[in-house]
């Protein structure tokens, strides 16, 4: 999904940064990835075949059962992002850390990004993607949560709003996946040469709009395949949160409904930040 929309393994306006940052040079160390919460390691081993004169390490909270077999220059470890990072990794220890789609699982954000910060060696990039619970327009301005009955109610919007219900009472530190550019920015203000963003944007349900790119269209059709498996995996979650079993059934099934013939044109948007070092 992310390589369709993206067009490739990470937004192409970073692509001069990340491949400077992997360059072998003499007399340096060999460069290295860290992709934090790796998850399948899809990605991990994908750009260690992409980059075989690298080394690539996969960080997740549990074991990696990879889809693949990764190639000799990426392994994958166990550990926990949010306390870990400053007892398994020295500083100036890689070229390129990447984290997607696992912030909401960060309680010390200054802590964390101080920590990535120190990981990097100068001229390293951080690449990080995160999205927030809600979604957007056509006009990408936040569309605002309503209730049903209400002119423009989404169930897609509702089941977004009781999973972060869930995340908040777990995390008050949820609220900052919304701004983690700015949370980025707030290591310093001599800590980055350079600090750029770019909004990947991915239709909820299956139409079309003349404000999606090419590959975000593709992108747009497996999120859609995606979201319709949701529901399921999502459920322990939502029985926690303040809807009842009957409520969480009603919502899966009017969701997968939505999903084929949307009311609401609406986007999730993805926000992709990275930055070099100083």
């Amino acid at each position: 999904m992310f390589s369709a929309g993206l067009d490739g393994l990470f937004p192409a306006r970073a692509r001069e940064d990340i491949q400077q940052a992997l360059r072998v040079r003499i007399g340096y160390p060999k460069p290295a990835v860290l992709d934090i919460g790796t998850g399948s390691g899809a990605w991990c081993i994908d750009m260690a075949k992409a980059f075989p004169d690298a080394d690539f390490v996969g960080m997740d909270l549990v074991p990696v059962k990879a889809g693949s077999v990764p190639p000799s220059n990426c392994h994958f470890e166990v550990g926990n992002a949010d306390t870990d990072l400053a007892k398994m990794y020295t500083a100036e220890s890689f070229d390129l850390i990447h984290a997607r789609s696992m912030m909401q699982g960060i309680k010390d954000f200054s802590s964390f990004f101080q920590s990535l910060w120190r990981m990097l060696r100068p001229g390293g990039v951080l690449l990080t993607v995160d999205g927030a619970y809600t979604s957007w327009d056509e006009e990408r301005r936040q569309i605002e949560y309503k209730e049903e009955g209400q002119p423009g109610f989404s169930w897609f919007r509702k089941m977004c709003y009781h999973m972060f219900e869930v995340l908040k009472a777990r995390n008050p530190s949820a609220d900052l996946t919304y701004c983690v550019t700015d949370c980025v920015r707030g290591v310093g203000d001599d800590a980055w040469k350079k600090v750029d963003v770019f909004d990947l944007y991915f239709p909820v349900g299956m139409f079309d709009s003349p404000t999606l790119s090419p590959s975000e269209r593709l992108g747009g059709k497996l999120y859609t395949e995606n979201l319709s498996r949701i529901p399921d995996s999502v459920r322990p979650m939502l029985l926690s949160s303040s809807l009842t079993p009957e409520e969480v059934d009603r919502l899966a099934a009017e969701f997968r409904a939505e999903l084929k013939e949307p009311k609401v044109k609406q986007f999730f948007q993805f926000i992709c930040t990275w930055t070099v070092k100083k």
